[in-house]
């Protein structure tokens, strides 16, 4: 079930961004950017003569940041101007304002839009494939998976969607976060990736550029297997929430959650699901793996007949129960993994994610420090699956785009201090640093800072 992505070289990322320069969408929220393929000899030589994507407006040494980081909460950790000119990326569609302002309606506190379409997308994706099954089972849902995004009729809302399915239509759902288009294994093989950056004030600027990529599909998938559930077909669709509410990627769970919710509410507002009599919300914080809170969590929510578990935000948190999930027969739906580490794990087919896997994210972020005319990079990352993955994947497309990897720094995220990491990023003398991280990332870009290779840092 390996995965490779059509994005190969900066040389790619060059044809992407002339193509989708008019395209830059501009929002408040963090979503993210892909390139596009470019696969004919004409297309590479377009791209060799292209123009460098306008440079950062940072000075000191230009940091790069990841889904994992990128967001406003970030920034009020940091002194003002820290992050002026800093880039980040974050997969996902570009939010309209009238999603946003439905958002606003269910939680008015949101200050971040990451994953809400990916989120609203999931809980759309179940209920649609519960309908054409004619059953909430996960074994029975999963099976229409691939069909409800693969059909010939396209459909933009569950309202229309379900109206096509009526009239034995094969549907194609394209929703919040643009076409899914999943296959087999769970992963869709299609995204968008928005590039954000970030002012003097570090609030993510509202301009962002967003661009589609492709992952192809590689191998053969986890057969379906397993019983139904606990309390499949009792007419009420049951929908538990695995999101961080807690840890280190907190900052991820509002959006998340209000889109949950707002799906819930236009589910409802359609009519419900053929068949059901109600929709019913379970919710849980799946915290992060330096805690047992997920755990407890799924413990908890399995025995009230979860028919769909939404979540979790972190890849790690998804790896510690997802036997646990799987094995009781409710199907899983993540907004946000991207670790490719989920493509192959063992989940009798019930696993399936709406974010791309970090093949696509890595091979664009490498590529697009090298389109910014830097060679000599340093990358600092977080020892888990997720950061392995997008570590592995920005050096393949750093490496294989003509730059070099200087410094290949993972350090413990529970780490009280990061002098030391940090100083063997400024021995390497890297011309730019990629930093993948969660919540710690504040403390390390303090440190960059303090050690003269920050972002906005005295030389």
């Amino acid at each position: 079930m390996k995965r490779t992505t059509v994005l190969k070289s900066a040389a790619v990322l060059g044809v992407a961004s002339l193509a989708l320069a008019a395209c830059g969408g501009s929002s408040s929220s963090s979503e993210s950017s892909a390139a596009a393929p470019a696969e004919s000899s004409a297309a590479s030589a377009a791209a060799s003569e292209a123009p460098a994507s306008e440079a950062p407006a940072a000075t000191g040494t230009p940091l790069y940041l990841v889904d994992g980081n990128t967001g406003n909460a970030l920034g009020e950790k940091l002194p003002a101007g820290t992050l002026d000119g800093v880039k980040g990326t974050i997969p996902g569609a570009e939010n309209t304002q009238d999603f946003k302002d439905a958002l606003l309606e269910v939680d008015p506190g949101l200050k971040d839009y990451a994953y809400a379409p990916e989120s609203y997308d999931a809980v759309i994706l179940t209920a649609l494939a519960a309908a054409a099954a004619k059953s909430d089972a996960g074994v029975d849902m999963a099976k229409q998976m691939v069909a409800i995004t693969n059909g010939t009729d396209v459909c933009n809302d569950y309202a229309g969607c379900i109206e096509l399915l009526g009239q034995g239509k094969q549907i194609d759902y394209n929703g919040r976060s643009g076409a899914v288009n999943f296959w087999d294994a769970g992963d869709p093989t299609s995204a968008s990736i928005g590039v954000y950056t970030f002012g003097a004030d570090n609030v993510l600027k509202p301009e962002v550029t967003y661009m589609e990529g492709e992952i192809v599909p590689d191998g053969t998938a986890n057969a379906i297997e397993g019983k139904p559930q606990e309390g499949a077909n009792d007419g009420v669709f049951k929908v538990g929430t695995f999101l961080p509410v807690t840890g280190n990627l907190a900052f991820l769970g509002p959006p998340e959650v209000a889109g949950v919710k707002l799906a819930i509410k236009d589910i409802e507002a359609a009519g419900g699901i053929p068949g059901f009599k109600k929709i019913v919300l379970e919710e849980g914080d799946s915290g992060d793996t330096s805690t047992e809170t997920g755990k407890q969590t799924v413990k908890r929510l399995l025995p009230l007949g979860i028919d769909v578990l939404v979540g979790a935000a972190s890849s790690g948190s998804t790896l510690s129960v997802l036997d646990q999930v799987t094995n009781a027969g409710v199907l899983m739906i993540s907004p946000a993994n991207t670790s490719p580490a989920l493509t192959t794990a063992p989940d009798k087919g019930l696993y399936w994610r709406v974010a791309p896997s970090d093949v696509l994210q890595g091979a664009f972020v490498g590529s697009m420090v090298l389109q910014d005319g830097y060679t000599k990079v340093a990358i600092m990352s977080l020892q888990d699956s997720y950061g392995d993955g997008l570590n592995a994947n920005v050096t393949k497309a750093v490496t294989e785009g003509g730059g070099e990897i200087v410094a290949n720094v993972v350090y413990d995220p529970k780490a009280t201090d990061f002098a030391a990491d940090v100083a063997k990023v400024k021995a390497a003398g890297a011309e730019a640093i990629v930093l993948i991280g969660f919540d710690e990332s504040a403390q390390i870009i303090q440190e960059l800072v303090k050690q003269g290779i920050g972002p906005n840092a005295a030389s």
